[in-house]
């Protein structure tokens, strides 16, 4: 048995420890890579319901409600006694969008993508609108789905 020399040890054990370094960061640089070309849809919990209703006064002028239909997130907007139900799922990377009712538009906090209330893209990387659902009045409810 050939005796190994503790300098050629150590040389050999760093030399193992930088090449799984480098892979573990090449595979981690490769799947954000996969992520950005290819983002998942993302989910806000399980299926559920596909039609939700709530009380109409429980959603102020000028204010949003956050709903989960289909086990994805759904702000219904009510603005000059109109609704908007809108996806809060950014179309550019997934991202849940936030209301700002200062400015009347929705903004994607990752990359700034902007939309108005149809869900048309007014700025930013977005390359769709953001996906709109029925909504309606009902009696003293409001009916989204």
């Amino acid at each position: 048995m050939e005796e190994v020399s503790r300098r050629n040890f150590l040389t050999t054990a760093i030399n193992v420890l930088i090449g799984i370094w480098a892979a573990c960061a090449a595979g981690l640089s490769g799947f954000a890579g996969i992520r950005y070309i290819w983002p998942t849809e993302k989910t806000a919990g399980p299926p559920g319901e596909d039609k939700v209703s709530f009380p109409a006064a429980d959603l102020p002028e000028g204010g949003m409600k956050k709903l989960v239909i289909g086990g994805k997130p759904v702000g219904i907007i009510k603005s000059n006694e109109t609704l908007y139900a809108l996806s809060l799922i950014c179309t550019h990377l997934g991202c849940i969008v936030n209301w700002h009712p200062e400015q009347n538009r929705l903004v994607c906090p990752c990359h700034a993508g902007t939309y108005d209330l149809n869900g048309t893209v007014v700025a930013g990387p977005p390359p769709r609108p953001l996906p709109s659902y029925d909504v309606k009045i009902t009696g003293d409810k409001i009916v989204v789905g």
